[in-house]
């Protein structure tokens, strides 16, 4: 956990507070996280019941109150393996709120694609595809926006209970909104700041070939290993973790990001991207059209290039306790100038 702000003799109110007065017989806090998160274990009618608190200490309340909402979506209209939701508080008195409870769930947690096999990151990859294509086509949306519980948001809920916030007008718009915010970060590092007017008019490039206005869906957009626990000898995805601060757009856009995410953000011409890149397109025909043409392959250098940007802007998070932390730098900054048109 990176800062515990819950302490843990508070978390079994916190648990009673969803489930009644059960009994919390073990707290233990997770080692990684952006919030508080407990593994806690609860005596139920039918045996004690492994259990996960999520309670908000870093990301802001809309973007914390969306993720139950949005793993009830996933779980109802798909068949993506995500952590049943046992209950949620969006706003309390005396508690630390929004929090919620969800049932443990099934896998191993694996450091990246150099903890599998080539064949057990080509079937993680596949998975990731048809994941993805069930995903997007389980409900199309009135814009591009941020998701957000109803509560949060002016407009009226698309789907469910789910809204939309920080609309824009037309997609490239919301790509663009995207990357800028990033290389708002890129300009003010002292890392990489001397790349941005030549990420800047990349940027304006790419987005000749980034189409006006797809279907809006759901984009899971952080779909990596820090996020899924699998088989490791055979790579199968068993759970798909962090639904908290998704926001819609076009298909296209999750396929890239997913490809660098578990790739390890590789070189483009590296083997272990090129193993991803086929098990991810094949899963997801699968589950959802697509087609592979010239314009499509434009579309995905284009997101590749956007997405790589998060990369140079949230360097120092990202790469914090790297082994080699200059090695890395220069490998993600190679890859962003590899994309630039």
């Amino acid at each position: 956990m990176t800062d515990t702000t819950l302490q843990t003799e508070r978390v079994p109110r916190l648990v009673q507070e969803i489930l009644g007065e059960r009994s919390v017989t073990d707290v233990i806090p997770a080692d990684e996280g952006t919030d508080d998160v407990f593994f806690v274990t609860v005596e139920m009618p039918d045996g004690d019941r492994s259990c996960v608190l999520k309670s908000r200490s870093f990301v802001d309340p809309p973007s914390f109150r969306v993720e139950p909402r949005i793993l009830d979506f996933v779980n109802r209209r798909t068949g993506i393996p995500v952590p049943n939701v046992l209950g949620y508080v969006d706003e309390h008195d005396d508690l630390s709120a929004p929090f919620f409870l969800m049932e443990r769930a099934s896998g191993e947690a694996v450091s990246g694609p150099t903890s599998l096999t080539d064949d057990a990151l080509s079937r993680t990859a596949r998975d990731a595809g048809r994941h993805l294509g069930e995903l997007h086509a389980a409900a199309t949306f009135d814009g591009y926006g941020w998701l957000r519980a109803g509560m949060d948001a002016d407009a009226e809920p698309s789907v469910g209970d789910l809204s939309l916030a920080d609309l824009e007008p037309d997609w490239p718009a919301r790509v663009r909104s995207y990357a800028e915010a990033n290389l708002s970060r890129i300009e003010e590092s002292e890392r990489f700041a001397d790349l941005t007017d030549d990420l800047r008019a990349g940027l304006d490039s790419h987005l000749e070939a980034v189409p006006e206005d797809p279907e809006p869906v759901l984009l899971h957009d952080d779909y990596r290993f820090g996020n899924l626990l699998v088989d490791s000898e055979t790579g199968a995805v068993r759970t798909v973790l962090d639904w908290g601060n998704q926001f819609t757009g076009h298909h296209e856009f999750d396929l890239a990001t997913t490809e660098h995410y578990l790739c390890g953000r590789r070189p483009l011409d590296a083997d272990r991207r090129a193993i991803v890149h086929d098990a991810l397109l094949d899963g997801y025909a699968e589950t959802n059209e697509l087609t592979r043409d010239d314009a499509f392959r434009r579309r995905q250098r284009a997101y590749r290039f956007v997405a790589q940007l998060c990369a140079l802007a949230w360097f120092d998070l990202w790469y914090r306790g790297s082994d080699d932390p200059e090695k890395d730098a220069t490998r993600q900054k190679e890859l962003a100038l590899s994309l630039l048109p």
